[in-house]
């Protein structure tokens, strides 16, 4: 288990993300010229309330399913700070949450009761994502294509711990592709957006 507060404080050099949405065509361009490199498919299924409680309280509980793993996720802020807590979970304990509703985790459970009471969860969105990692200039971008709510998009992403280098690497790479940047919204938030239309 990882239960950790995640704060200004206790990050010695937090990451600074650069990324833009790319096209399609922009996204098979970039494919083409790396199709050796394998990449890796990753699902987020995200719970709440009916009532999206956990978004009112700015929390975020998911599943994250990658080839080899299953864990559970909550984020929510906390004096200041953002918790995080992670638990590796089984197939069996999946259903159980995505059918049943049921959590047996003791230390999510205790941070969910104090946001949710008893209200049960549900999971209201499913999102994919398929990454490949580019190498570019000693270093990489993660080029993603995402599936959600009945939409696809694709993503460059880059991340570094040097503002002015990082966005040197960033330009020439964008002029590379001749790619048209477009200001890219966290996965979460163009998800939620997406769903709003839905309904």
């Amino acid at each position: 288990m990882i239960k950790e507060p995640l704060s200004k404080e206790n990050q010695n050099e937090p990451d600074i993300e650069f990324k833009t949405l790319i096209t399609e065509a922009d996204y098979n361009k970039i494919l083409k010229e790396n199709e050796s490199i394998k990449g890796d498919l990753q699902i987020n299924y995200y719970f709440d309330t009916t009532r999206f409680t956990l978004k009112a309280s700015e929390a975020v509980l998911r599943i994250k399913r990658t080839d080899k793993h299953l864990t559970i996720i909550l984020e929510r802020k906390k004096n200041y700070a953002v918790l995080r807590i992670e638990e590796e979970i089984t197939e069996d304990e999946f259903n159980d949450i995505l059918n049943n509703h049921v959590i047996k985790h003791a230390s999510i459970l205790e941070e969910l009761n104090e946001l949710i009471k008893n209200q049960p969860i549900v999971n209201f969105m499913t999102f994919s994502t398929y990454r490949i990692n580019i190498p570019f200039k000693d270093t990489k971008f993660a080029l993603d294509k995402c599936e959600y709510c009945d939409m696809v998009d694709y993503e460059l992403e880059y991340r570094t711990k040097n503002r002015e280098s990082g966005k040197l690497i960033f330009v020439e790479f964008i002029k590379k592709f001749n790619l048209q940047y477009e200001r890219s919204q966290s996965k979460l938030k163009r998800a939620y957006d997406a769903l709003k239309k839905m309904f």
